[in-house]
């Protein structure tokens, strides 16, 4: 169980280094719906009283029911009237025809469309700008809970703790379960220490022998990632209830995996959650959760002191 735990960390983050290390320790060990077009029905009006029957002082508009007298008297409605209505069977009269001008003209209206709705992006350009995104960040804190799983161990390993990372070179993922295990990049060595196996045991290796990315995965993005990875999008998840674009990247180079899916935050495009497959077919899954971007990170956290008595392995 615990020879799958050693190298989790920095095959996962890819690199020459990364695959030493773990050699070493193994060998040693053993939305958007359409807006719908709304008809303004004009309602039918209501039939027009005669001339006579409107009483002097009133609006013109207004109109007043005729007693029954002068109906018996009164002659037909006048036709000077600024529109005529259509005599209907009974008598009287319909509501008066639209003008031109008054008529809907529902077939000048635009088909409906939603401008705001924002097309899908492919592919290519979630990880462009993933790799904007990265290129941006000074540094980032995070927790993380990582699960490796090994086919033919049918074995199931799951670590948790926090990582801070500072660019171009710094990085530290320190171990709450196993505690006391850490993996430490102080610019000039990458330190791997995880007293959970060997509390007497120190491997250390310099930091170019892998590039400074050995232990970076924003090195996995930053520069031009389309010469090393091909992209396909396979759809959207939530992680922990964020919209998040689901990504398997394919690799053109020989990168220790055989391949990486990430899950990009569709709002700030950093991954918070990423899933590879080693050349062994064991598979590793990272969560990340409370990612913070351009936190204080001083050189002294980065600092590693071997304890008192214990062998530094060299690697690299």
């Amino acid at each position: 169980m615990r020879r799958i735990l050693v190298g989790a960390v920095t095959v996962v983050f890819g690199g020459a280094v990364a695959l030493g290390v773990r050699n070493a320790v193994v060998d040693g060990m053993g939305d958007g719906a359409a807006s719908a077009v709304e008809e303004a029905a004009r309602p039918d009006g209501a039939a027009m009283p005669g001339a006579a029957g409107r009483t002097a002082g009133a609006p013109a508009d207004t109109a007043m029911p005729p007693s029954p007298e002068a109906e018996e008297t009164m002659p037909a409605p006048a036709a000077a009237e600024s529109r005529t209505g259509t005599p209907d069977v009974a008598g009287g009269t319909a509501a008066p025809a639209p003008t031109a001008q008054e008529r809907p003209a529902v077939e000048e209206q635009p088909t409906s469309k939603n401008p705001s709705a924002e097309q899908e992006p492919d592919a290519r350009t979630v990880l462009l700008r993933a790799s904007e995104a990265y290129g941006k960040v000074r540094s980032l804190r995070a927790e993380f809970v990582q699960t490796a799983e090994n086919p033919l161990l049918r074995s199931r390993v799951t670590s948790r703790g926090t990582l801070v990372q500072r660019r171009p070179d710094r990085f530290l993922m320190r171990f709450s379960e196993p505690a006391g295990d850490v993996i430490v990049s102080d610019g000039e060595w990458i330190w791997v220490y995880y007293p959970s196996v060997d509390e007497k045991q120190v491997m250390r290796a310099p930091v170019g022998a892998g590039g400074a990315g050995g232990a970076d995965l924003q090195a996995q993005f930053l520069g031009d990632p389309l010469t090393r990875f091909t992209p396909s999008l396979e759809g959207t998840e939530s992680v922990r209830g964020r919209r998040a674009y689901v990504l398997l990247l394919t690799p053109r180079v020989d990168t220790g995996f055989r391949s990486l899916k990430v899950w990009v935050d569709a709002q700030d495009h950093l991954v918070r959650r990423f899933e590879l497959v080693e050349s062994n077919g064991v598979k590793r899954h990272f969560e990340l959760d409370r990612l913070e971007v351009d936190v204080a990170a001083p050189d002294s956290l980065f600092r590693f002191t071997p304890p008192e008595g214990a062998r530094i392995v060299e690697r690299g």
